[in-house]
């Protein structure tokens, strides 16, 4: 009897302890973007097809993003960010709730957008795929 309990209870802990080793960590890597805010509505996709009439018949596609001068409005609901460097920055959906409530807090950034001046900002974020999840808006 005493060598069943103890079978038992080295299986408990034995147990205990193989949960424990199986605890996963995630990192995220925090970044900074700063930028000027853009309407994302105004950033547009052209994809160009080309066909050449040889005895292989090859077909091309070319996809150019183009982002026009298209500063945030009131009324502007999906964001992105372009960077000095030319980067252009998406969000996702919740980052972009978050930015409409910042702008509508934010009596700067209000005066800028009825001005049409760019709204000048810092974002801090970790991406997720091709979006970025904001964590702080400076």
């Amino acid at each position: 009897m005493k060598k069943l309990a103890a079978v038992a209870v080295f299986l408990f802990f034995a147990g205990f302890l193989l949960a424990q080793s199986e605890q996963r960590t995630e990192t995220t890597t925090t970044t900074t973007w700063n930028g000027t805010l853009f309407d994302e509505g105004c950033r547009t996709t052209h994809t160009q097809k080309e066909t050449t009439s040889n005895e292989d018949v090859s077909r091309t596609e070319t996809k150019t993003t183009v982002t026009t001068d298209c500063p945030v409005t009131t009324t502007t609901t999906s964001f992105g960010l372009m960077t000095p460097e030319g980067k252009y920055v998406h969000f996702d959906d919740a980052s972009n709730t978050r930015i409409v409530e910042t702008v509508k807090k934010n009596k700067i950034w209000t005066t800028s957008i009825t001005e049409h001046k760019p709204i000048k900002t810092r974002i801090v974020g970790t991406r997720n795929g091709d979006v970025v999840v904001i964590k702080e808006i400076r």
